[in-house]
Parts: structure tokens; C-alpha cells; sequence
């Protein structure tokens, strides 16, 4: 699960450098930039209902490894 969430973080920060690159190249107002800044400032119920699955596997694991160690 570390490794998910990391791979998640890494890919949000590459999203970032990317609008500040297109924006410092004068391309704010490309499709792909919309694009980008659409997942990035404009998905805020994925991203909650992402979090909030990630926290939910997070715990049945967790809930697993104390059920399978007792």
C-alpha cells in the first residue's frame, strides 16, 4: 500500500510540474493544460473517494495482519 500512495504522490507532483511548464511557455490556454488542470484543482470527489478507499484497504490490511498473528 506504501508504494501505491507514493506512486499516486509522484504522479501529482509531475502533474504540477507540468502546468508550471506549460505555464511558464505561455500554453495556459491548451487542451492539454485544461486537461491537466482539470484532474489536478477539479476532482475533488475522487480524490476524497480515493483517499477514502485507500484508508479503507489500508485498514483491512492492517486488520488482516493482527487477525493472521494473534
Amino acid at each position: 500500500m506504501k508504494k501505491t500512495i507514493e506512486r499516486i504522490f509522484k504522479m501529482n507532483s509531475v502533474l504540477v510540474d507540468v502546468i508550471r511548464y506549460l505555464d511558464s511557455t505561455k500554453q495556459s490556454n491548451t487542451p492539454i493544460r485544461e486537461a491537466v488542470d482539470e484532474i489536478l484543482n477539479h476532482s475533488r470527489d475522487l480524490h476524497e473517494d480515493s483517499n477514502i478507499e485507500l484508508e479503507v484497504a489500508q485498514l483491512k490490511k492492517q486488520q488482516w495482519i493482527r487477525e493472521k498473528y494473534k
